[in-house]
């Protein structure tokens, strides 16, 4: 994802322009600032006559060679130097490719192109080797107050860190009314709260003394649950709280309080997986769909939510199918959930995971298999398989 790049681009073509505005709106360029304006490679030379050029500029041009690149050179003398260029062209001439790289243009892309070239070529800019990976980001979202995605996100970030013995952190938002403490029974000194209301202060050493360890695999940045001690939440803060996570971790989880907010929005559009939580009855179908309809555009594809029917057969005359909602919402339900008011009870009351509280139920599977899809990992073997598999392989 990159972070707060400016863009412009200038389009001749309208194929050109739909693929400038594209990438504008994909999730990806979330955080950056993009603007399509009209004109080629001619109109951004008239554009920065008078305005400051930005990070980076896309044109689009159709002259000879020649023309280019007189037109490049007009275009340098506007700029600010450091601004990067990447020009739209049909002219297939690896002479001309290695000419205009020659002349400080940072990338060549040849017509017809899709959205995917021009942003993994804008990305590339802003690569950097030396970084670590960045973790994967798993949102969870109720479509209504109760529908227990809380709960499930607490089972599903322990279910991650147990199946793929790596590291997740789980970072409840929820500053008001967060079950995080009580959920993993942890007497945790500070909260997301306190990292929330000094971002300036926030680093990654501090992150890390902010995080309390459920286990080998689990560390939960908690919520007070303090209705009076809630410092306003900014998305720049958020921001810097989770990409410091993500630094820290293969997985974060995320539970989001049901709470419209612009970070709130934004954590929705840009999560690397998307659950959204419902109960089998009207009012949560009716509030999915809006979500679904809201964000299936700016997830872009291959980004789908994944829907979670939960507390199934809680009301059997009463409660709506899952076939209705697939119907509805054009998304088949990633889980079904039964009702288990006993076992969930237990483990809320005794603060553990599902699975702690009763290893034989049959609930766990279906959650140990949906975090392999979070993930998008393999399931992690354990050592006596690993073992096994070794002396197998040298009995042959």
């Amino acid at each position: 994802m990159l972070m707060r790049v400016t863009i412009d681009g200038f389009a001749l073509t309208p194929d050109v322009a739909e693929v400038m505005k594209a990438v504008r709106d994909d999730r990806t360029f979330a955080k950056a600032r993009m603007e399509v304006y009209p004109g080629g490679l001619a109109g951004a030379i008239a554009h920065y006559h008078d305005k400051p050029s930005p990070q980076v500029i896309v044109v689009e041009e159709d002259n000879d060679d020649a023309t280019l690149l007189t037109r490049l050179e007009d275009l340098a003398e506007v700029c600010e130097p450091g601004t990067r260029v990447i020009v739209i062209g049909a002219l297939n001439d690896i002479k001309l490719y290695r000419t205009l790289i020659g002349n400080g243009v940072s990338e060549y892309l040849l017509r017809p192109l899709v959205p995917r070239q021009l942003m993994d070529a804008v990305s590339t800019l802003f690569a950097d080797p030396t970084a670590s990976p960045k973790g994967r980001l798993v949102v969870f979202w109720g479509a209504r107050g109760g529908a227990g995605s809380s709960t499930l996100a607490q089972n599903l970030a322990w279910a991650i860190g147990r199946g793929q013995s790596e590291a997740v952190v789980y970072v409840d938002l929820d500053l008001a009314f967060g079950t995080s403490q009580l959920a993993f029974n942890l007497d945790a000194k500070q909260h997301v709260a306190e990292a929330l209301g000094n971002p300036e202060r926030l680093d990654g050493v501090l992150l890390d003394r902010f995080l309390a360890a459920y286990d080998d695999g689990l560390k939960v940045l908690s919520s007070a649950g303090e209705i009076r001690q809630c410092p306003p939440v900014t998305l720049e803060a958020v921001d810097k709280l989770l990409d410091l996570a993500c630094r820290m971790a293969p997985v974060v989880v995320v539970d989001l309080p049901h709470l419209w907010a612009d970070w709130t929005e934004h954590l929705l559009v840009v999560a690397d997986e998307l659950v959204v939580t419902a109960v089998p009855n009207l009012a949560s179908l009716r509030d999915t769909k809006a979500l679904l309809d809201l964000l299936t555009t700016r997830r872009g594809e291959g980004a789908a939510p994944r829907l979670v029917l939960n507390k199934i057969d809680a009301f059997k005359k009463t409660q709506l199918s899952p076939k209705d909602f697939e119907e509805t919402l054009g998304v088949k339900p990633a889980l079904l959930l039964p009702f288990e008011p006993q076992l969930f009870g237990q483990a809320a009351n005794n603060g553990q995971m599902l699975a702690e509280a009763n290893k034989g139920a049959k609930i766990n599977e279906q959650l140990s298999s949906f975090a392999v899809q979070l993930s998008a990992r393999s399931p992690a073997r354990s050592k006596a398989a690993k073992s096994k598999s070794l002396l197998d392989w040298l009995r042959k």
